[in-house]
Formats: structure tokens, sequence, C-alpha cells
């Protein structure tokens, strides 16, 4: 019996010891619940959601969130409430504001008139199915009617899946959930924070970069491990359909739908094993059929890219290119192409056809087919999905939004939809006035790899920016600035419990300079809110502009800022009362608790500059936050500036030129670096830096008309000729009839 006690003691001793730490941990007040809603303490009662659950899947230090909004934990009688669950989308990347679930709530409250509407959006950034279904189980408590599954986009990219940057290990999904479990222990959490110091101490704190994290996290189409990102998929699709059946709510799967027309691949690979005189070919043939793509030479590329697509069937460039030839004459085959592009591509950020299928494998008669309804599937009888429905590749613009409004609360309701599009915008306070807002958030997402990377993007920056430059002329005019109040407003009294819609008149009321109103639309966002951080943030930055300084110095001080997101108003409030000591401790505590943080140092550098300690003090913070971060925009910027105000125009220009190869999003300053080539006779890097110009924005006909030239001279005639295609697609659209002729004519002459 001595060698079982042993064993046993084995066993049980270090389950002790763990068992006496959560413990212990729990009674000295350690660590966060784990759960997606926690008690409100503000409002007994209520639930809100949790600021820290998304640490479980992802670094702590990226800063994702749910949604920041509370319920009641009890439902009350004559109430519909429904749970969405999703990720980004679902979310409603850029402006959650006006995501299907809003325009949901909003369809609802017009068939239901008489009752009360919650619909309760989940949706994360950057999440999959694994979290998901951790969120399905949490929100049982709530006893919603339904749950809404919109989920799919991330299963390759987000946590566990091979496609993810920072979490791609693909163990069991019982192991999964058994580490998920573990992590939310109180140890967990101790143990994950120790490393994380660690870590940080090592390579410094991960922070959240959006897309561009994930370029170097490829995966074909023929990966092997996909197949256990459907199974696991379709295994949390099921935990899902299993948590809404114990909690008596009826289930509503979506399919996930995708841009397929307009959003090129973001990564095109080719087939392992191809041999240098293939390539060779193959290299031909493509750089053919794109120049001709390009110049409308329809027969022409669609021999090249046909041949090209021979040498290698894998490659999702070429698959794209013949299903937008195809468009126009062969729309079966357009679809085919389109989707062997989409399943082909590497980065795989959109979802793929076996996803959908999980989806409708679970969900039976539980399903609204949106992929099918909305042209992104192999089988839609649709007009094949695009930018009609998306802003880029996943996320939906307005009408896409609305469309899955209408398709949910029909499915919900049993009747049709009863607002049209513009009652619905109406409801929600959607105007001209907020689409300027929209495709700025937009424009934020798509000027960063991997978008850089697509067939497409010089044009599709071309375009957003004159979409956008016209929402910026309407959100600044008064006329339109007032009708959107009387919108709002009237939204607002309709439905006096949206904080959304209070949080649009503030920003109304800021831009018509308002200040009295949009302090008491602040207060009344806040009361409406669980208590965050940026509503205080909010409500002290119109303090300042009412020149209440001492109101706006006690609101900050309700919180500790322990993230230095405070650090630009309290910038503004330091400049307003030219309280330079008080800023000078401010600013130290902040070094201590973020060392590593560049944009501190801007915001130093900022109030340094209108301190008495001039400009000598403000360069030198300027110089340790591009240090810390050399792709630090705003700090190149700021130095910049600061030279060239002082009449150091050539050091302005050295400066711009030696930081640009650090600075691969800053349009400004390759601009910069073109005009100090060219001072210095240097053809080969105006080029270059030409080159990197229209990789990080907007360029227009003369742009590329000059650079074709410059490509001529260098005798890079290829290069050329695709400049002088990219310019006469741009004047086309400047609407310059006579300098479109004009290049089609010197494109004729050169060919």
């Amino acid at each position: 019996m001595t060698w079982l006690y042993r064993a046993l003691l084995a066993v049980c001793a270090p389950l002790f010891v763990l068992a006496a730490l959560e413990v212990g941990l729990r009674l000295a007040g350690y660590g966060h619940s784990p759960s997606f809603l926690i008690s409100d303490p503000d409002r007994p009662g209520c639930l809100r959601t949790n600021p820290a659950f998304a640490n479980l899947f992802l670094p702590a230090s990226f800063d994702l969130r749910p949604l920041n909004f509370r319920v009641a934990e009890q439902k009350a009688p004559n109430t519909l409430r429904v749970v969405i669950l999703g990720e980004s989308a679902a979310q409603g990347v850029p402006v959650p504001s006006f995501a299907f679930a809003p325009q949901l709530r909003a369809q609802l409250r017009a068939c239901y008139p008489d009752k009360n509407i919650e619909i309760i959006d989940t949706g994360i950034v950057a999440i999959n199915s694994h979290v998901i279904y951790r969120i399905a189980r949490d929100t049982m408590v709530l006893k919603p009617d339904w749950f809404v599954v919109y989920a799919g986009n991330n299963e390759v990219v987000g946590p566990y899946g091979p496609g993810c940057a920072y979490l791609n290990r693909m163990p069991p999904l019982w192991m999964i959930r058994l580490s998920v479990a573990l992590k939310a222990s109180r140890t967990g959490q101790w143990l994950a924070a120790i490393l994380a110091h660690v870590a940080a101490r090592r390579s410094g704190t991960p922070e959240w970069g959006g897309m561009s994290m994930f370029v170097d996290s490829s995966v074909r189409g023929d990966d092997p491990r996909l197949a256990s990102v459907y199974a696991n998929f379709e295994a949390n699709l099921q935990g899902i359909a299993d948590a809404a059946r114990a909690c008596g709510a009826k289930t509503l799967f979506c399919t996930v739908a995708a841009n397929w027309k307009d959003s090129a691949p973001f990564l095109s690979l080719h087939r392992p094993g191809l041999s240098p005189s293939e390539l060779a070919d193959w290299l031909r043939l493509e750089n053919d059929g794109v120049l001709s793509w390009r110049l409308g030479r329809t027969d022409r590329a669609r021999k090249s890219l046909a041949a090209a697509l021979r040498i290698d069937d894998q490659y999702a460039e070429t698959w794209y290119l013949l299903g937008q030839l195809d468009l126009a004459t062969d729309i079966s085959a357009s679809r085919r192409e389109l989707a062997a592009a989409l399943h082909w591509d590497g980065l795989r950020f959109r979802p793929d056809v076996p996803i959908n299928d999980a989806i409708r494998k679970v969900a039976g008669d539980d399903l609204l087919d949106l992929a099918r309804l909305m042209g992104a599937d192999p089988d839609s009888d649709q007009p094949i999905a695009g930018r009609g429905w998306f802003f880029e590749h996943v996320h939906f613009d307005w009408p896409g939004n609305a469309f899955i409004a209408r398709q949910l609360a029909e499915r919900i309701s049993g009747r049709l939809a009863p607002l049209d599009d513009t009652a619905c915008a109406a409801a929600v306070g959607y105007t001209a006035h907020e689409r300027y807002e929209v495709l700025q958030q937009v424009e934020e997402i798509v000027r960063k790899p991997p978008f850089t990377a697509q067939l497409t993007y010089r044009d599709d920056q071309v375009r957003l920016a004159r979409e956008t430059a016209l929402a910026r002329r309407k959100s600044e005019d008064p006329s339109l600035q007032a009708r959107a109040a009387q919108i709002v407003e009237k939204a607002w009294k309709a439905d006096p419990d949206d904080a959304d819609l209070a949080g649009l008149l503030e920003g109304i009321d800021s831009d018509r300079g308002d200040w009295v109103a949009a302090l008491g639309d602040a207060r009344r966002v806040e009361a409406l809110m669980p208590a965050e951080a940026g509503l205080i943030d909010d409500e002290a930055s119109v303090l300042v502009r009412l020149k209440r300084y001492d109101d706006a110095r006690t609101a900050l001080s309700r919180t500790a800022d322990p993230s230095g997101a405070f650090a630009p108003v309290w910038t503004d409030y330091f400049e307003a009362t030219q309280r330079w000591s008080e800023a000078d401790a401010y600013f130290s505590d902040q070094f201590k608790a973020h060392p590593r943080d560049s944009s501190l140092h801007v915001l130093r550098a900022e109030e340094l500059a209108a301190s008495p300690a001039g400009a000598a003090a403000a360069r030198e913070q300027y110089l340790h936050a591009l240090a810390l971060a050399p792709a630090n925009q705003p700090a190149l910027e700021g130095l910049v500036s600061m030279l060239a105000s002082n009449g150091q125009t050539g050091p302005a220009a050295e400066l711009s030129l030696a930081r640009a190869p650090d600075q691969p999003q800053n349009q400004a300053n390759d601009l910069r670096a073109v005009k100090a080539c060219e001072a210095a006779k240097n053809e080969a890097g105006a080029i270059r830096w030409m080159e990197a110009a229209e990789r990080c924005g907007p360029t227009d006909a003369t742009f590329e008309l000059t650079l074709a030239l410059k490509l001529y001279q260098a005798g890079l005639h290829d290069e050329m000729m695709d400049r002088l295609a990219e310019a006469e697609v741009l004047a086309r659209g400047e609407g310059n009839p006579s300098v479109t002729e004009s290049i089609d004519r010197l494109i004729e002459k050169l060919k």
C-alpha cells in the first residue's frame, strides 16, 4: 500500500497546492471575473460588459474590448431580448452605432411598439468561435429570446487559428477549452501576468496593430490544418446551439458574406515546385495580363492570364483578374474564378466556402443564408457581392447593414420589416454629418497592410479619398449640421435610453461649437452607460473648451488613468491653464508607468513647445519618441514642422530623407523625400519614394504621369506602362477627357 499512498500523494499534492493558491488569491482580491458580463456597481440588478473579458484569449496589452453597455439581469415583462454573437462585422466596425444590431432594434421597435426591445451586441474585434462559444455560455444567464450568430470571418486568423499572429497553436478542441478554463482562474491570471511581465522586459509590450500584424502569417488554401479549423468551428457552433437550447432561446445562424468582386486578394502565393523557367514564363504572361487588364484590352488580358493559370493554378491574383474580366460576359465563370481567388488568398481574412457549409450543417432550419442572399456564395443567384454591400473585405457599409437588419427583423418577427432605409437611418441617427466620421474610420483601416498589397489599392484609395472629401464638405455644411441635429434629436426623444443617439448629439453640437449643449450630451451618455475612461475624457474635453478648468480637473481626477489614454486631454488642460509644473509631474508619472509609449512623448513635445521650455525641449521629446518607435508619424511630422518653421529647411529635408525608410505609411514624408532626391539629382531615389508614396495614400493622374516619365527615363518600360494605365484610369475618374485622350494617344504610341 506504500506505493499506492506515494502515488496518490504525488498526484494530490500539486493539486492541493494549486487549490490553496487559488483560494489565497481570491481571498486577497487578486484578479478579475472572467465572465463576459459582470455586476454593475453603479446600477444594482444590472450587469455590464467586462472590459477585461478578451484577455482570456488575446494579450491584455491589445486592449480589445466588447462594446460598453449594461443590461438588467432579470428580463422585464413584455421584453424581447436578442443576443448578437460575432466578431468585428457583428460589432459594427467601423462605427457600431450604425451596424445591423442597432438597425435591428429600430426595426423591431417599429414592429412591436408596445414591447421593450433589447439588442445585446456581444461582437468583439479579432475574436473567433472559440471566444464566441464562451460568450454564448456566459450570456445564458440573460434568458434571451433569440441568439443571432453572425460569425466565421476569423476562424483562421483568430485565437488558436493557424494564421493567428500571436496564438497559432492548434491543440485539440478539448485542450483549448481546458486551457481557457485554467486561464480564467485567479492562478491562471497570476501566471499570465508574470509571463507577460517577463516577455515585456525582453521584447516590449505588444500592441494591437490591426490586420497589419498578420501579414507574415499566411495559410495556403490546401493547408492540411484547415480541416481542423472547420471541425472546431462546427463543434463550437453546435455548442452555441446547445447553450441556446438549454436557456430556452431560439437560435438563428447566419452564413457570413464577404466582398468577392471588389476586394482583391491580400496575398497571392505561387504553386510549390515551380521551376525557374516556369516562373519566368508565368511572370511574362502575368505582367502582360495585368497591363492589358488595366488598359482595357480584355481579349489579350484573358489570353495571357489563362496561359499564366495553366502554369500556376494557385496564384490568387490571376483568378481574381479572370473573374473581373468575366463579370460582364459570363457571370457563372466569374463567380467560380472569384471563389478560387478567395480560396487561394494566403491571408485568410475572408471566410471560404467550407465555413458557410459548416454553418448550414449545424443550423438546419434555423438558418438565414446571407451569403447566398448577398451574392457571396458559388451557388448564389444574386449579383456577386461587392462594394455596394461592403467598405472593404468583410465590414458592411450602410446598405449591407440595412439589408441584414431587415432580413433578421423579418425572421424574428415573422412579418415584413416596417422601416425603409430612410426611416431606419433617421431612427439610428445616420445622417450626412455622420458619413464623414464613418469614412474616416474606413481610411484608418485600409491605408495599412495588408490592403496596401492589393492589386486595386491605388484605385481604391483615390475613390475613397474623393468620397471622404465630399462627405467632409457635407459634414461642415451648417445647414446639413442643423438638419442632422433635428433628425438625431427627434430620434433621441423617441428613444431617450439610447446612449448612441446622445453621443451623436454630442458630436454634432461640438462641431457646431455649442459647447454647453455638448456638455449636457456628454453627461447624458455617462448616465446611460457603465463607467468608462473614455466617457470622462469626453466630458473633460468639453469642459476645457468651456474654460471650466477646475471642473475639468475634477472630472479627470475621477480616474487613476492607468492606460495613459487621458494624456491628450491633459495636454489641452495644461496648455490652456499654463500649469507647467503640474504638467511636469503628470508626464513624469506617465513615463514611469508606460516607458515604451512613444505617443506620450509626442504629447509631451507638443505641450513643451507651448511652454516656456520651448523648442529645444520639445525636440528632445520628438527624438525620444522616434527612438522608441521609428514609425511614429506624428513625432516625425512634429519635428520636421518645427525645423521648417524655424527656417531650417535644409535639416528638415535631410531628416525627411533619413527617416523615410522607417515611415512606410507616411505619404507626406515620402513626397518630401522625393523633393530632396530631385534637388540632389538622385532620380533613382525620387522613383523609390514616389512608389512608396503610391503605397500609402491616394495619388492623381498628374502624379502617375510624372512617375511614368521618370520610369521611362530610367529605362523601366513595363513599369512605365503600368503607371500610364493608372494615369488613364485616374484621369477618367477626375472627369478630364482631354487628359484622358492625351494619355490614350501616348499609350498607343509607346505600345
